[in-house]
Order: C-alpha cells, then sequence, then structure tokens
C-alpha cells in the first residue's frame, strides 16, 4: 500500500507514535510522512526551521515531506477562513500524491482542512490528544475543536490511544479502535542479558523521570520524597519548562538521546510517572510506563483510567498524601522472570500495534475498491 501519513509532529522531534508507527509500517509499505507546515508568518515571527519545506528519502519506503508553507497563513485564523484559501498552496503540492496514495493517515486534527480535499480515499484519524487543551490562543483552540469533530465525522475510521476516547467515540462511530501506545521494538537492544536485574530490590535510594518537565508535571510529588527520606535522590531527564527545583538532592539532567535512555533508566532504583490530576490525565497512556516495565524497574504512578491497566506491575497512588503508605507497603521489580518480562515487551511493541494498525489499513482499503 501507499499509505499518505500526516503528523502532527517533525520527524526529527523526539522519537514518538507518529515517527514509530511510520518506520514499522515502511517495513511492508511506502509511506510518505508528511510534516506540519511552517508557514512564512510563523517563520518570520519565530524562526527555526524553514518555512521553504523540504523533502528527505529516509530508506526505499519512507519519505519525510514538509511542503513549502510561504503562501500559507498560520493555522489559528483558518477558523476565519471561510473560503478556504489559506491551504489550497499545501493542496497544490500534494495533488500527485493524493491522487496515487491507496489511504490517507490523519495523527493530527489541525490537518482537516487540507485532507477534506482528498477525495475517494480511505482516511484513517488516530486521535492522539485532546489538542485544543494543549494550545493557550483562543483562535488556535477554536480551530482545533471545529477540526476535531469534523475529523470523527469525515474518516472511515478512527483509532484512539486511550479508553476515554474509545468510550466518547464509539457511540458516534461504527469504527473506532484502540490502539494504545508501546516501547520501541530495540529499547532495551543494548542492555543485554546481565542488563536487565531480577532479583528482589534490596533497597530504595534514587527516584528517576524521564520526559518532558512541564505543567502536567507534579512538583508536589518531588518535595514528599524528598521528606519521606533525607537519603532519596531524585534525577530528572528531559526538557524542562518549570522553575527548577532548588534542593540539591534533585539533580535535572536535560536532554538525552533515545539511545542512552535504557542505560539511564537502569541506574534508578524506583521510576516515576508523577503528573497532576487534570482532565488530561485519564486521556494519557503512557509511552514513559511501557519503556520503564520494558526494563524490568520498579514504577512509583499516579492512578488514573490508563495506569490502572499497568496495576499488576506499578505501584500506583491517588494523592501526594499516599506516598508514604505506598513505599512501605514495598516497590518491586514489575517482572520475575525474563520469560514475563519478553511477553509483555512482545505484546506491547510497536511492532505488535502496527499488525493491528495494518489489518485496519487493508479492511479500510479493501472496503474503497
Amino acid at each position: 500500500m501507499k499509505i499518505l501519513y500526516f503528523s502532527p509532529i517533525y520527524y526529527d522531534d523526539m522519537k514518538q507514535r507518529p515517527q514509530q508507527i511510520a518506520e514499522c509500517l515502511a517495513r511492508k509499505h511506502e509511506v510518505y510522512y508528511i510534516e506540519p507546515t511552517v508557514s512564512l508568518m510563523r517563520w518570520l515571527l519565530k524562526g527555526g526551521r524553514s518555512f521553504r519545506g523540504m523533502e528527505k528519502k529516509l530508506n526505499d519506503n519512507l519519505k519525510v515531506i514538509r511542503l513549502n508553507g510561504c503562501l500559507t497563513l498560520h493555522k489559528s485564523i483558518e477558523i476565519l477562513d471561510k473560503s478556504g484559501m489559506n491551504n489550497w498552496f499545501e493542496l497544490h503540492q500534494l495533488r500527485t500524491l493524493a491522487r496515487e496514495c491507496d489511504i490517507v493517515w490523519v495523527g493530527y486534527c489541525g490537518w482537516y482542512t487540507v485532507v477534506r480535499h482528498i477525495k475517494g480515499k480511505p482516511m484513517i484519524f488516530d486521535k492522539m490528544d485532546e489538542e485544543d487543551l494543549l494550545v493557550s490562543s483562543g483562535l488556535l483552540k477554536r480551530t482545533l475543536q471545529r477540526n476535531k469533530r469534523r475529523m470523527v465525522w469525515m474518516a472511515s475510521a478512527v483509532t484512539v490511544t486511550c479508553r476515554q476516547f474509545y468510550e466518547e467515540l464509539k457511540s458516534e462511530k461504527e469504527k473506532v479502535f484502540l490502539v494504545p501506545n508501546a516501547v520501541s521494538d530495540n529499547f532495551t537492544a543494548g542492555m543485554g542479558e546481565a542488563g536487565i536485574a531480577f532479583e528482589k530490590l534490596s533497597r530504595v535510594k534514587t527516584f528517576g523521570y524521564v520526559g518532558t518537565i512541564g505543567e502536567w508535571f507534579d512538583e508536589s510529588v518531588i518535595y514528599k520524597l524528598l521528606a519521606l527520606d533525607r537519603q532519596y535522590e531524585i534525577f530528572l531527564v528531559g526538557r524542562n519548562y518549570l522553575p527548577r527545583i532548588a534542593e540539591k538532592r534533585v539533580h535535572y539532567l536535560g536532554v538525552k538521546e533515545n539511545c542512552k535512555l535504557p542505560e539511564i533508566i537502569q541506574q534508578f532504583d524506583v521510576c516515576l510517572y508523577n503528573f497532576k490530576k487534570s482532565p488530561l490525565l485519564d486521556t494519557i497512556n503512557p509511552v514513559k510506563l511501557y519503556e520503564y516495565l520494558s526494563l524490568n524497574k520498579p514504577v512509583l504512578a499516579v492512578k488514573s483510567k490508563e495506569t490502572l491497566q499497568f496495576q499488576e506491575y506499578a505501584a500506583l497512588y491517588d494523592d501526594v498524601e499516599e506516598l508514604g503508605e505506598v513505599i512501605r507497603n514495598g516497590l518491586k521489580r514489575p517482572f520475575a522472570d525474563r520469560k514475563s518480562l519478553k511477553k509483555f515487551i512482545d505484546s506491547n511493541s510497536w511492532s505488535a500495534r502496527t499488525v493491528q494498525i495494518e489489518k485496519i489499513l487493508r479492511e479500510e482499503a479493501a472496503g474503497k475498491l
């Protein structure tokens, strides 16, 4: 199949669901990964990636394309663009691919005003986030709210990452499929047989978090852990958008390459998933939990609809005041042996998820013949 894949993120961003799925699909199919367009307006105001666009062939089956945005205005004005003129240049550049592709995969509702003009092709909407809750601009929020509703209605099928999205959409849409996040197939490849421990956890001294640190990050958990034991050390890995915690036992390690993360995580006694309780929490199927568990690390995680599925493997807490009791009750490695760990990884790898996705794509493509 020739798949036109409209992504919410740039290919060279931190590797997430869009790049993982595109790479797995490209093992068998021809995939065109369309990055978000950089408008001339955005480039003039903020600089960064060029508005001129680019094409890059990563292998025989995977090509990354960024459309030229010299005649495209910022996406937030699309709610005011009743004629659809803002997207005509993007459509012009896509005309050949849109005609020749077998199926369209859309990973971001912001692409609605472009993909709605692609006729006669099966279209899958991969709903990963509540995008309108992640932006501050009022106009962009309204644009995404409108696009989300219309994208769900227009798509021939919808895949979702979490149970909340599935429950919300199953009454609206006949074809809704739950396809959670996963762990990279080679995430633990460099660890070797001796790199993953199975013995009982003898002591807890270090807690580690891997991921972006933003307004969703619950700092109260860090302060509580520091107060529980003067020997506890906290290590935070990832881009930080919050004021630093001025404690000598809190260590900011910054952004690290993906290939370095397994070795870093293995140094932690306990891994953290400490997000704040909010309307967003139940919509997050956390990739970091799959990664922590694939390394057989004890996990301390906030309770949500999505983390409840991990309660067999992780220690869950409702609020900060429960942390002391949860830790006293004992934190343990999730898997007792390599066989049970391998079963978890095989069942929750991006390859396994792509088998499910590929089945959906083939059935949708066949239905349009």
